[in-house]
């Protein structure tokens, strides 16, 4: 259910009131964000009187309003999931911007779904398929000092030191048991959502089967960390968002994803600079930098795997969208047009797997 902004206003004014302050609290400058596709995601502004001064705070409320519905191979943690999450990274001894969390709602009633509170930040998230998007980052990166490619760096360095133990509402698996489970149902979701028969990704699942990584540790692992899920402010990241992916896993797998050359920018075309992962930094000088943050070792075999799985990954999110507009899961037309992220997709798997195809 999707509520007008009006209906908005007038639940959150009474909800908040005895919860955000102790008396009565006004909301105004309501503003629906378009950049979710899943879950909704609205900031606005909440006024109270404190001991007789005026008080004012701009908050966001992501809410998930398709919660309960059965969705084919959905594979996104819940949303009371991804706001612990969110609350155990904003809590922990690491120097990762995240919004400060407030509470989880549970009750449907007040925003048609289950929703979570959070501070606002600001910023704005790159779209690295806009040119003038991808222009700036492609100046952050050119700029002397590199002070947001350095941070990007660090953001991600800091989001490995954590484990299990610090975020207990993910759960921990040996290692070898996360490979084996995050790739069988990728696999059965193409298998039971694919429309149509597709040769080349056959052959990349079995590539996929037959290659699988030895991996050594896990970590918190964001799952879908990339520029684009980063608000940048002032050659800086003000936050990190959308943690509705994150696991207790290979911690190549972040560094793999945010360097495929789709979160750069490319659908079919080439890009300007293929080079720069996430269209804001060199991919060796990531890696490298990476390596002396944290003092892991980048291994080059298990970040090709871990590339090829995640361009898998976003494919099937591109079959998923098409599998649910042609049996009317989604009247969404955006998840049809989801589609056409899938050539691309392939093209770059089909490539990061070229020396080894017979």
């Amino acid at each position: 259910m999707t509520l007008e902004i009006d209906d908005i206003t007038g639940e959150l004014a009474p909800y908040l009131s005895g919860r955000l302050a102790d008396g009565d609290v006004t909301v105004t400058d309501l503003e629906r964000h378009t950049e979710g596709w899943s879950r909704q995601t609205m900031s606005f502004t909440a006024s109270w009187t404190d001991g007789g001064t005026e008080r004012s705070e701009r908050l966001v409320a992501r809410v998930d309003p398709s919660y309960g519905e059965e969705r084919t191979f959905d594979y996104r943690n819940d949303i009371q999931t991804e706001f612990e999450t969110m609350q155990a990274v904003d809590e922990a001894d690491v120097d990762v911007p995240v919004p400060e969390t407030y509470w989880f709602e549970a009750d449907q009633s007040v925003l048609g779904g289950p929703f979570f509170l959070v501070s606002h930040r600001p910023g704005t998230a790159p779209v690295t398929w806009n040119p003038r998007d991808r222009q700036s980052l492609y100046d952050s990166w050119d700029r002397e000092g590199k002070p947001l490619p350095n941070q990007f760096v660090d953001v991600i360095a800091n989001i490995h030191e954590l484990d299990g133990d610090d975020v207990p509402c993910l759960e921990a698996k040996d290692p070898q048991t996360v490979v084996d489970e995050t790739l069988d149902l990728q696999r059965r979701s193409f298998e039971e959502m694919n429309l149509v028969d597709e040769p080349a990704v056959n052959e990349i699942i079995r590539w996929l089967e037959a290659n699988k990584p030895e991996v050594p540790e896990t970590t918190l692992v964001h799952g879908d960390l990339r520029v684009g899920n980063m608000l940048l402010h002032e050659e800086s990241v003000s936050a990190v968002l959308d943690w509705e992916m994150s696991a207790i896993s290979d911690p190549m797998f972040d560094l793999a994803y945010c360097s495929l050359k789709y979160f750069a920018g490319k659908l079919v075309d080439p890009i300007e600079r293929p080079n720069l992962a996430g269209s804001l930094v060199d991919r060796e000088w990531f890696y490298d930098e990476y390596e002396k943050r944290t003092g892991r070792t980048v291994d080059p075999e298990r970040l090709r795997y871990w590339r090829v799985f995640g361009a898998f990954r976003m494919m099937n999110s591109g079959v998923n969208g098409a599998y649910r507009y042609h049996t009317g899961e989604s009247d969404d037309v955006r998840t049809a047009w989801f589609q056409y992220i899938v050539p691309g997709l392939i093209e770059d798997m089909l490539d990061l797997i070229e020396a080894d195809r017979t």
